[in-house]
């Protein structure tokens, strides 16, 4: 009988940490590489964020915590989305992880039931349908090609929604392709997606401060508040 669980087979190793490493040994050896695979930006974390931890630590700050956040941090998440995003929310409306990944997933694992089908716009993120499967999901990949600008449309949309479907991941702007949904194409997805009321809505905001050439980041509950 094999240690390993039999859910593992379902998985493959990460490309982002075989690619990471290779990015690694290549500039270990002397070569000058510009690494592609975390999903991170290049410049340092804020000093007013080193600072807040430092002070956290010095203040004797890190003992266990509530589970899903401190009412603190919870309050100031909702003042963050009313800040920026204009939506309301209150602290018994939030859930705080340790970061994304471990967010999407806890998710998944609650609420997948085995046939459940997720729709995941590729190119994606590496772990969207390894998360979906270690749930016993089933990932459902549509085809967002360069000429479409890397961007989910409406009619492939309704054409992968099926009375399985659980959940829509949209990842906006997109790891790794970088495309950003503008308001109206946005807008052009929710409109669909009120049609179904089953399919519920993971957005990975991750990235919504990383945005050029001009582009307003909207999320979709900005644009249509039935999906609130």
């Amino acid at each position: 009988m094999s240690i390993i669980a039999s859910r593992l087979s379902r998985i493959k190793p990460s490309p982002t940490i075989a690619v990471t490493q290779k990015a690694r040994e290549l500039a270990a050896a002397g070569r000058d590489v510009i690494g592609l695979g975390a999903g991170e930006p290049d410049f340092d974390t804020p000093d007013n964020i080193k600072d807040a931890a430092i002070k956290a630590i010095q203040a004797g700050d890190t003992k266990y915590t509530a589970v899903d956040g401190t009412p603190a941090l919870k309050k100031a998440i909702c003042a963050k989305f009313e800040r920026e995003n204009g939506l309301k929310y209150a602290p018994d409306q939030i859930t705080v992880g340790v970061g994304g990944k471990q967010v999407l997933y806890n998710a998944l694992m609650a609420t997948l039931n085995p046939g459940d089908e997720v729709i995941i716009p590729a190119p994606y993120w590496v772990s969207y349908p390894d998360m979906v499967e270690l749930a016993e999901g089933t990932p459902v990949f549509v085809s967002c090609p360069a000429e479409q600008g890397f961007k989910l449309q409406p009619a492939d949309l309704e054409k992968a929604i099926t009375p399985k479907t659980k959940w829509l991941i949209l990842n906006s702007p997109s790891n790794p392709s970088g495309a950003a949904y503008t308001r109206d194409e946005m807008r052009a997805l929710t409109d669909v997606l009120v049609k179904h009321p089953q399919v519920w809505v993971m957005t990975d905001d991750m990235y919504e401060h990383l945005l050029y050439d001009g582009i307003e980041f909207v999320t979709p509950a900005q644009v249509e508040p039935a999906l609130y």
